[in-house]
């Protein structure tokens, strides 16, 4: 059973990717908007309707417009062209731009989507027995693993370490407790060892 720390941050999170997106969208929304009412006024165009149907109209249109325009784009990018493209945006800038790659990986494997490259992960990075929260990241042809290890409290924020594969042992658990664990300082540890 999950804490209500647990509940409350994976809830937040995915709050959080869904509403910079939003907060986006209405901002471009408003802007639009204020365009649209500018261009009319220059062009001495009005509507025969109250302020606020015109403005209803306003808000239709361009919601109608940017649903066109994810929905294209979705189409376009199911084509062999947009897969192509697809591929060349996320191996040119996801994987080049530090850090992207990573929030990227991140983000999909808190959302449950995609197949992520990251796995929980506990560290004995120097041999002595004291071991680290951290995710897998890939094994390398001899072996070796390369593990990050995230910061307290920002899971992005961290260091990348090649070590032995027997100081891995990789954890049981969804990502987002080992994600819960480290932004709380350790907190909520006993959800990972239960």
């Amino acid at each position: 059973m999950k804490s209500l720390g647990s509940i409350l941050l994976s809830k937040a999170l995915a709050g959080l990717f869904v509403l910079v997106p939003l907060s986006v969208l209405v901002i471009v929304v408003l802007e639009v908007y204020d365009l649209l009412e500018d261009t009319a006024a220059f062009a001495a165009l009005e509507l025969p309707f109250p302020a606020i149907v015109n403005a209803l109209i306003y808000i239709a249109a361009i919601a109608s417009t940017i649903f066109f325009a994810c929905f294209l784009t979705g189409v376009l990018l199911s084509t062999g062209p947009g897969e192509k493209f697809s591929n060349f945006i996320e191996n040119v800038i996801v994987e080049k731009v530090p850090l992207l790659g990573l929030v990227r990986n991140l983000t999909m494997s808190v959302a449950g989507a995609g197949s992520s490259s990251l796995q929980p992960a506990e560290i004995d990075l120097h041999g002595s027995g004291t071991c680290m929260l951290g995710f897998l990241m890939e094994t390398l042809p001899d072996g070796r693993c390369v593990v990050f290890i995230p910061s307290a409290p920002a899971v992005t924020l961290g260091q990348a370490y090649i070590v032995a594969a027997e100081r891995v042992r990789m954890l049981d658990v969804p990502i987002t407790t080992v994600v819960n664990t480290v932004t709380q300082w350790g907190a909520g540890a006993g959800d990972i060892y239960k």
